[in-house]
């Protein structure tokens, strides 16, 4: 299978021609709709490390399998979630979530969400977790700020 699918063939009209949509691009908003779901602490790199290590930001598509054909996809996100919470319900929000983004943003029907919990974690770790998360967040700005300032620079 093609790592990237034709959504539509505006063959018809002359002046425009095919949309296509890589799985990468499939993978990232799926995990960015996963990490900003209530109850979902991170995403682990899934079975193929058998390792339930929370995967770093810039790292989190890493962890989303996507298979393609053309204009479908299916998806599978393995996540670690909140002790406090319903797991079936942090679930069926997650699959909700990335259908409907997915969907939205590249025109792919979304077949199905697979979602495999797998693991659970505790207040305490959950703190350290959101304070490696905060503190990425903080290099990733500076980052940013520090681009934008070259842009301006150059005007």
């Amino acid at each position: 299978m093609s790592d990237k699918q034709v959504i539509r063939d505006n063959s018809q009209e002359q002046e425009l021609g095919n949309v296509t949509v890589s799985k990468e691009v499939v993978a990232v908003i799926a995990a960015l709709e996963t990490i900003k779901t209530k109850g979902v602490v991170g995403i682990t790199s899934g079975y193929r490390s058998n390792s339930t290590n929370i995967l770093p930001r810039k790292d989190l598509a890493k962890g989303v399998e996507v298979w393609m054909k053309t204009g479908e996809a299916a998806i599978t996100i393995p996540i670690i979630t909140d002790y406090e919470v319903g797991i079936f319900k942090v679930a069926e929000e997650l699959q909700r979530r990335v259908k409907d983004a997915v969907c939205s943003m590249t025109g792919l029907e979304v077949i199905k969400v697979n979602v495999n919990v797998q693991g659970i974690k505790f207040k305490e770790e959950k703190k350290k977790i959101m304070k490696e998360i905060q503190k990425e967040i903080q290099e990733e700005t500076k980052k940013i700020n520090r681009r934008k300032n070259k842009l301006v620079k150059l005007k």
